[in-house]
């Protein structure tokens, strides 16, 4: 089985990446890093942020493969459209349990986008770690 770990180029990788790692060798299971995309087509600055994951991961004893997904497959982007994409990914990929992390939006944030993490908690049939922010 598989750790899937959603990242995003923000503050709450570095934390999200390291649990993921801890868990993997813990549990003795691979890890599948995503970043998500909102675009068919990943930019250079995905491809950037693509390699630097790659490169983390060059001396870790786990064993990762580090990939871009497109998410952005519905007009809208709300939380929990987002969340159910992600748990399509964890479907497809046989997944063990997810790592992702979470950070505050505020109430305003809560009620026009959703929550991504809180979303995959609700929804997912395999445990889910949440990182917060520090």
């Amino acid at each position: 089985m598989t750790i899937l770990v959603a990242v995003a180029d923000d503050t709450i990788s570095a934390p999200v990446i390291d649990t993921a790692i801890r868990l993997g060798e813990g549990l003795g299971e691979e890890l599948y890093v995503v970043h998500l995309l909102e675009e068919e087509v990943a930019d250079s600055e995905a491809k950037h942020v693509r390699d630097r994951l790659r490169e983390r991961f060059a001396d870790e004893t786990v064993v990762a493969t580090v990939a871009l997904e497109y998410v952005g497959r519905t007009r809208t982007r709300s939380g929990p459209r987002i969340a159910a994409e992600l748990l399509e990914l964890a479907a497809d990929v046989d997944i063990s349990q997810i790592v992702m992390g979470h950070e505050p939006k505020g109430l305003a944030g809560r009620l026009t986008a959703g929550d991504v993490a809180f979303a995959v908690v609700d929804a997912a049939d395999v445990p889910v770690t949440i990182v917060p922010t520090s």
